[in-house]
């Protein structure tokens, strides 16, 4: 089974993303704080952190920094105002979402699926890394 971690202090925002992301093959937690988040990847490492930091009052970069300096080949995927940033555990690339309005129904479900997405496309890479290890360290 793939384990997701979602990170996000606002309890709304936890559920919206544990209810949008839940898949049938897919575990899902959530974390309230960057202690919790961190104690969480420690005891189970997640195939991919979701971090939430579309609201301006939360110390995540902090969070961002020590879990890159932590664990470099953790995958993340971060809400950030107008782009997603997926980091796939080698190279990072940005989904543009400026054209997005987050503010409205439509806009929040264009964030969703784009979200929704990443993840997929994150545990992808994630079950070929497990089935298919680099070329002589089988």
């Amino acid at each position: 089974m793939r384990h997701v971690l979602i990170v996000s202090p606002h309890r709304a925002s936890r559920e919206l993303l544990l209810r949008f992301l839940a898949e049938p093959e897919v575990q899902i937690r959530a974390a309230e704080d960057a202690d919790a988040a961190l104690s969480s990847i420690a005891s189970k490492p997640p195939a991919v952190v979701v971090v939430d930091l579309r609201r301006p009052d939360e110390d995540h970069p902090l969070f961002l920094a020590l879990l890159r300096k932590r664990h470099p080949a953790q995958p993340v995927i971060a809400l950030v105002p107008g782009s997603l940033r997926v980091f796939d555990g080698s190279k990072e690339r940005v989904r543009d979402m400026r054209d997005v309005q987050p503010e409205s129904a439509e806009g929040l479900h264009h964030l969703l699926y784009a979200l929704k997405e990443s993840v997929e496309e994150v545990l992808t890479q994630h079950l070929l890394r497990v089935f298919r290890p680099p070329v002589g360290q089988a």
